[in-house]
């Protein structure tokens, strides 16, 4: 088994298509059991690429935007990494993080929640 499968194990996802997520049609059990996935998924991101609480705040997940980016980011990681991927799907992924985290210091930015502090969104 490759480093990859393994990787992609630990996300408990699936190797064959990426996952793609429409939150809006979730009913609340399904909704709760795929924020756990994406938890892990952003728990590992945030360590990976040493993110701090400026991009995505502790309570990232009261807030849909960030929901829907980091959703999204995930479904690209795990299209980036397939067997049939396109040697430079995974750049392409570095790329849209780059954007992707420029949205989310927006976003974090605006909500101003903190490392210790959530603000709801009004």
């Amino acid at each position: 088994m490759s480093p990859r499968d393994d990787l992609l194990k630990s996300f408990d996802l699936a190797t064959d298509d990426p996952f793609i997520i429409c939150w809006r049609d979730l009913d609340s059990a399904t909704a709760t059991e795929e924020l756990d996935r994406l938890t892990d998924w952003v728990d590992w991101l945030a360590g990976r690429y040493n993110l701090d609480h400026k991009l995505i705040p502790p309570c990232w997940y009261y807030h849909g935007a960030l929901v829907e980016e980091l959703s999204a980011l995930r479904t690209l990681w795990e299209a980036s990494y397939l067997e049939d991927a396109a040697p430079s799907s995974p750049l392409a992924f570095h790329r849209e993080l780059d954007l992707a985290q420029r949205r989310l210091r927006e976003w974090t930015s605006r909500l101003g929640c903190s490392r210790t502090e959530h603000r709801p969104e009004a």
